[in-house]
């Protein structure tokens, strides 16, 4: 994998073309020794030059100014390999107009990545989330608030939210990534964090036709099984009566499969021995859970059980990308363009928990118990406690389609227009399903702390009890119940801009530029309540499963049970067939309603319409003198404005019966009466940008930057729907949950610097910091509001988003790259890569809290304070290997997690190892060998301090096999 440091042509020197072609991502093992050939290079690669323009795919090659010295054949070097993509990713950097990182097609295509995400995690101050062991999201310098984009233009997963899941894209459909860490006025505003643009090929970035096809086979040693992929790109242009056309057709399609096992303890409770004013105990329960331990008077902490998931699943990926271009004359070129993503992701999981929730843990007394210095529970028995064992069901099917047209006049050498239309439509569909089954550990002894927890579930010794074991289905005849949930997501948007450049010969001004933009996206989200069914009886023997834990779960763990009884999980994979099997054993009254399966309220959706007006200039600038300087200021104006739609639900308290003994009336919830709300509002910001470059030699440069940066909150987060109840059995807090239809965007105003030297045409090293102060981070309070019925006024506890206080991010990024080219022969071939992040953070979090209820004061969620990368590759003639070590330090999960009983989650700090080897049998073919998590790693989690540990997670070791043809 190859991030950027990048190069710009200053001078006369030498030009060096760089082929990192679209071939690149599926020659892997093309050689990496100089050629030369006869006629002029390609146009140099540029990232981007402003969002919603279409921009070259990447993969031509770079003009390399680092070459002192020309071709004596007068002809141009051209390299190729993991050198080209280097020094490709290298010149993006260089430039850029902005601070920029890049990956280029190779590195996609030839690392083992198998989404962006993946790819992503290797260049400097970006951290990756992993769901089932792969990527699936990205913070860009301690901020999840990125904005992605395909070609410069808007995509989106339709999911309540604003970007693209990046997991849904497969890699080998990109010819690059640029990774914009800082804005300037001609890029769409939308990412306080930073921008990913993810860039396809077109038929103009070849000579002429151009065929690669690759096919893999996956194996999975966790799931144990193999799953194929393969990718196929087709290309050519010709010469016509009307001007030249081009046709691609690109073609990715991935199966993938994963298992992942998790042991997991409990939320730690602080028992509450003391006494009040009149020498009682003021929670009886714990002072004699803390007598009987002979804890009194001490800090003592019990985990409230342990429990078991194992998920099995799969995932899809489908990508295409058809591209036609034509060139009727030399000053215009035109290019339609349709990318599709189709991804399907799917588990069905078996979850095994021995827990009691908030409710109290009864310890057996006679067995030995102990604790950490600080009264935190390491090693004990309890008894009774409750069992869960789930089946369950979670799919995933997202269809982004994109189609977008392009034109791009040159009316004269110092004129450009562009002008650009898009359409874009997602669909998401999802579901969501769990069968519980309930049992008794009749004595659970578990140990946490050091090492996996432990879960031994034993008989007690009264034989009225039953025979006490977790493997007989007798033991799950009671308590059992079925959930249900569906999604249901349309995103659509309308997007057109008009963008013009003038270029100004001599004198301080290089280039006006300027644009309008304008966007129509509507989104629609229906999601439903999730629908309990209890089931009255037990079930028949035939939809009871028995799964093998011990020796087989979390390779090889012995300390859990021998196996436990489950509903079947073949059946949960199929959503009808689950509910049909079930039918028979809920009430009768429900029967009806599991089998036409749950459906929408007014109040589960959630609409949104948003319309945007942008303008923005930029002028270009540069001078000579003892330091040359060059840069851009600008201003970009948006206006938006937000309609969004939803229901208040109210459900008045009713009489449904008497209590035979008492007469007295007993109270439940009417028929809830939706009342539609509507919420319109508008804002218009200003972003104003500067970025200057400062060249004291050929080879350095530093960069200084000042912008203002813009995030919109989340679809979801808008969503007005509420439901309140009147009837309160309890006589506890009235609560509810909503969103905030008047949240306003996050700004953020940045300051960047970057220090950047080039040594080489493949080699440099850079130091950047960056701070950045946000305004209006968006938190989750609960606060007081009032809602009538009849007349009679209520309060209730509210939680809903709200724009809080001031965040301020700041810290600094090192990183080099380099190949050992001054070695003699093939020792020239080694090459090294390495770069490290620190990112320090303060922002609100009103919800961290401890079991106490004290606050707390933690950092950003999914941020951690130091990461960095380590890859050491090798590339010379027909061999190209490469080993990638990314880690990152300890960062928070949630600052309230479901089920940890409120508490914050943090994650341990984190490595992996991943590698390939590729072979060039063939100029037209070659052989990989790759493989991920190479060092098993475990992935932990714990409660507010480490020795409170939460979880223990495997995942599967990935090794590939590809073989790739290009001609």
């Amino acid at each position: 994998m190859v991030t950027g440091n990048g190069l710009i042509a200053r001078g006369a020197r030498a030009r060096l073309s760089l082929t990192a072609s679209a071939t690149a991502l599926l020659l892997a093992g093309a050689p990496a020794h100089a050629q030369t050939r006869e006629g002029s290079p390609p146009t140099a690669q540029q990232p981007g030059t402003g969002s919603g323009v279409t921009a070259p795919s990447g993969d031509q090659g770079t003009v390399d100014p680092n070459s002192g010295n020309s071709d004596a054949s007068g002809g141009d070097i051209v390299v190729t390999g993991v050198r080209a993509s280097l020094s490709s990713a290298q010149g993006i950097k260089r430039n850029a107009d902005q601070i920029v990182d890049s990956i280029v097609a190779e590195d996609i295509g030839k690392l083992p990545d198998r989404n962006v995400a993946e790819a992503l995690q290797r260049i400097t101050g970006i951290q990756i989330q992993r769901s089932f062991g792969e990527g699936s999201s990205i913070a860009i310098r301690g901020l999840s608030q990125v904005r992605t984009e395909i070609n410069g233009r808007d995509v989106f997963t339709a999911n309540n939210g604003r970007t693209l899941s990046l997991e849904d894209v497969p890699s080998e459909l990109l010819a690059g990534v640029d990774v914009y860490k800082n804005p300037s006025a001609n890029l769409i505003e939308g990412g306080i964090g930073g921008l990913v643009n993810l860039r396809t090929r077109k038929p103009f970035d070849f000579d002429g036709f151009k065929l690669s096809a690759s096919a893999t086979a996956n194996y999975y040693d966790l799931y144990d099984g193999t799953k194929p992929q393969a990718n196929l790109l087709v290309s050519d242009r010709w010469q016509t009566g009307v001007g030249e056309i081009g046709v691609l057709l690109d073609v990715a399609y991935q199966e993938t499969a994963f298992r992942q096992d998790q042991i997991s303890s409990q939320p730690f409770y602080l028992l509450n021995d003391q006494l009040n004013a009149s020498g009682q105990p003021v929670n009886a329960t714990d002072y004699a859970t803390a007598q009987g331990l002979g804890r009194l008077g001490q800090p003592t902490y019990l985990s409230h059980g342990v429990g078991i998931g194992q998920y099995l699943g799969d995932r899809r990926r489908l990508g295409i990308d058809a591209a036609v271009q034509w060139r009727p004359t030399d000053t215009i070129d035109v290019t339609a363009e349709y990318v599709r993503s189709d991804y399907k992701f799917r588990y069905g999981d078996y979850s095994f928990f021995a827990y009691t929730g908030d409710n109290p843990i009864t310890p057996d007394f006679t067995q030995p118990f102990t604790y950490d210095s600080e009264g935190n529970f390491r090693s004990g028995t309890f008894v009774n406690v409750p069992i869960n064992a789930n089946t369950s069901l979670e799919q995933r099917h997202s269809v982004t389609n994109d189609y977008s047209l392009n034109a791009k006049w040159r009316p004269s050498d110092r004129l450009t227009i562009n002008g650009d239309f898009q359409y874009i439509r997602g669909v998401t569909d999802g579901q969501r399903s769990i069968v519980i089954l309930a049992s008794t550990a009749e004595r659970l002894t578990t140990s946490v702390g050091s090492g996996v927890p432990s879960m031994i579930i034993s008989p007690d010794s009264d034989p009225a009890n039953g025979n006490g074991l977790v493997s007989d289905p007798a033991n799950y005849a009671s308590g059992a119940g079925y959930l249900d949930h569906i999604e249901h997501s349309v995103g659509t948007e309308y997007a057109g801009r008009l963008d013009a450049e003038y270029k100004i010969d001599g004198g301080f001004l290089k280039s006006l530029a300027g644009g309008l933009r304008y966007t129509d996206r509507s989104a629609v989200t229906d999601s439903s309540t999730y629908q309990y069914y209890g089931l009255t009886r037990a079930l028949s023997p035939d939809l009871y499963e028995q799964r093998l834990f011990r020796g087989d779960l979390y390779r090889g763990f012995q300390d859990v049970p021998t196996s436990a009884v489950f509903f079947n999980r073949d059946t949960v994979l199929d959503y009808g067939a689950t509910r049909q099997a079930l039918a028979p054993f809920v009430d009768p009254s429900q029967q009806a309603a599991l089998l036409a399966g749950v459906g929408y309220a007014p109040s589960d959706r959630n609409t949104q319409g948003e319309k945007t007006y942008t303008a923005y200039g930029v002028a270009r600038f540069g001078s000579g003198g003892a330091v040359p300087i060059d840069g851009n200021i600008g201003v970009r104006l948006i206006k938006t404005k937000v309609s969004t739609a939803g229901f208040v639900g109210s459900s008045p308290r009713v009489q449904t019966g008497t209590d035979a003994i008492t007469g007295a009336p007993i109270y439940g919830n009417g028929p809830i009466t939706f009342n539609p709300v509507n919420v319109d509002s508008d804002y218009t910001k200003a972003l104003p940008s500067l970025n200057l470059a400062f060249h004291f030699t050929d080879k350095l440069q530093l960069r200084l930057a000042a912008s203002k940066a813009l995030t919109r909150p989340g679809f979801d987060q808008l969503n007005p729907n509420i439901t309140i109840f009147e009837n309160n059995p309890t006589n506890g807090q009235r609560t509810a949950t909503s969103g905030n239809a008047d949240l306003r965007p996050l700004t953020a105003d940045q300051l960047d610097a970057s220090l950047e030297y080039y040594f080489s045409r493949t080699g440099s090293i850079y130091a950047a910091g960056f701070y950045k102060k946000v305004d209006g981070f968006i938190a989750t309070i609960t606060a007081p509001e009032t809602y009538s019925f009849n007349g009679v006024d209520y309060v209730y506890q509210v939680t809903r988003p709200v724009n809080g206080d001031d965040g301020k991010i700041k810290g600094f990024e090192v990183g080099g790259n380099t190949f050992l080219d001054f070695l003699p022969g093939w020792l020239s071939g080694f090459g090294a890569q390495a770069n490290f992040t620190y990112v320090d953070s303060k922002a609100p979090s009103p919800d961290a809290q401890d079991t106490s209820g004290a606050q707390l004061t933690v950092p950003l969620e999914q941020l951690s304070k130091y990461s960095y990368n380590l890859i050491g590759f090798y590339d010379r003639g027909p061999l190209s290997a490469r080993v990638a070590y990314n880690w990152r330090s300890k960062y928070v999960v949630t600052t309230r997690g479901n089920g940890s009983g409120n508490l914050p989650i943090f994650n341990d700090a984190r490595g992996q190892l991943d590698a390939s080897v590729t072979l060039t049998v063939t100029p037209n073919f070659g052989l990989t060998v790759d493989g991920t998590n190479l060092t098993n790693t475990e992935n932990r989690t714990y409660y507010g301090v480490a020795s409170r540990p939460q979880s223990s997670v495997l995942n599967d070791r990935r090794v590939s096999i590809t073989a790739r043809l290009t001609y």
